[in-house]
């Protein structure tokens, strides 16, 4: 949907936006008491969950869900920023991690966020009205004020009563758009490599865990932090902008670089002699003791998220939803998962799927539709599968779309043989 005023909606609790189209909250006061935004649309009314607004737009991954809840913690993200014409300027701080910042999409999302003083004052509204909660013990109610922004399209899941939607999953948005086309971003993770001298050695030790151990006292050889923590890749929210933004490293430092390609493979504790002591440290190389943290990521940016082509097939599911006397329908959005160059369409965008759930209520019939999106001329057929009777759906689903990139675009045979099914092929307009 399009809704021309953003910011131009009522506050109600979940409650009620919940009775308005029969979705059980099982009377959890912490549920029922949640606030939703109510918008008008056409006729049309639409309820969003404040948190889910939260979620998908702003807690993107850990640091930006923990600067959220922060007095003005976002300027502690950034040393120093300008803005000059089409040019933008970020210095980060250290207190950005290395490989979040080295992520062009995020850089991309904050110099949206951080330049638009729309974007920037909901998300600072985060943290003004939960101090007001907090004086009042109510923790679980974050709220936010939504940016004044005009003409914004989003994609959602939800469910439908009549024409109220109650909207479940913020799938992507075309909000405000940037007017910089160029990023400079600087941060102590760029260094310019510089050549260096002489031959880069590496050696390759496999030592046994025997001898006495003595402790390093020079505090310089110790083990250092590891800054590079795990990412994990969840299901992504996306963020288009019409112009993605060129991103451009601005080198703070230069790092010697030694060239060279000997390889040393030795047995034992290193240089071939066998040492009684091991000199060690006790400091964990890892930040946060011996287990490392996890950061998550959920933002994809891209310049199209109007459905990569699905237009039709999207209309046709909801031809046959109408039919709610016969059909039972449920449809879903899934991001193919990486390991592949299926997993991508044009300009590194992550290709989508569309999972649908029907049931033939007069035969007693469960169908799933796979339906994958070829915006770049890929040639895949519909995919339809009997799971009537079947037992851990959610696996086989999972399994069936996971093997489609790992067999670079196509159905693997061997895996559906299992279910009943059929292919459909397209045939241009006429599908």
């Amino acid at each position: 949907m399009t809704i021309p005023q953003l910011a131009q909606c009522k506050v109600i609790t979940a409650l009620d936006a919940c009775k308005s189209v029969d979705y059980y909250l099982f009377a959890k006061p912490e549920l029922m008491s949640q606030l939703v935004f109510e918008i008008s649309v056409e006729g049309k009314t639409y309820y969003l969950p404040q948190v889910e607004f939260i979620r998908a737009v702003f807690a993107v991954n850990k640091i930006m869900t923990n600067t959220m809840l922060q007095p003005n913690w976002i300027e502690l993200l950034v040393t120093k920023s300008n803005l000059n014409g089409q040019r933008a300027f970020l210095e980060m701080s250290d207190e950005v991690q290395n490989n979040i910042v080295k992520d062009e999409n995020f850089i991309r999302y904050f110099a949206w966020l951080y330049l638009s003083p729309n974007i920037k004052a909901s998300f600072e509204s985060i943290y003004t009205l939960l101090a007001q909660k907090i004086l009042n013990n109510d923790y679980l109610k974050i709220e936010v004020h939504l940016p004044a922004v005009l003409n914004a399209f989003i994609r959602f899941r939800g469910i439908k009563k009549d024409n109220k939607y109650l909207i479940l999953q913020w799938l992507g948005s075309d909000m405000e758009g940037t007017t910089f086309t160029d990023i400079e971003v600087k941060h102590k993770a760029f260094k310019k490599g510089i050549a260096a001298p002489g031959q880069r050695k590496y050696r390759k030790s496999i030592k046994e865990d025997d001898g006495e151990k003595v402790l390093n006292e020079d505090n310089e050889k110790r083990s250092k932090q590891d800054a590079n923590q795990q990412v994990v890749d969840t299901p992504s929210t996306q963020l288009q902008f019409d112009n993605l933004a060129d991103v451009h490293k601005v080198y703070g430092s230069e790092q010697e670089v030694n060239q060279g390609d000997i390889y040393f493979s030795n047995q034992g504790q290193g240089g071939g002699v066998q040492k009684q002591e091991q000199v060690v440290d006790l400091d964990e190389s890892i930040y946060g003791g011996t287990i490392q943290p996890i950061d998550f990521k959920t933002l994809e940016v891209t310049n199209d998220i109007k459905g990569q082509g699905l237009e039709k097939f999207l209309k046709m599911i909801q031809l046959l939803a109408m039919d709610a006397n016969k059909y039972k329908v449920a449809m879903n959005f899934v991001y193919l998962p990486l390991g592949r160059k299926f997993s991508f369409v044009a300009n590194q965008m992550r290709r989508v799927s569309c999972v649908v759930y029907i049931q033939n209520k007069a035969i007693y019939k469960e169908f799933y539709v796979f339906e994958v999106a070829t915006p770049d001329g890929k040639t895949l057929s519909t995919l339809i599968v009997d799971f009537t009777n079947k037992t851990n759906k959610e696996l086989h689903i999972s399994k069936i779309i996971k093997d489609i990139v790992l067999n670079s675009g196509s159905w693997k045979t061997k895996e559906l043989s299992k279910f009943s099914f059929k292919r459909l092929k397209h045939r241009g307009d006429k599908q």
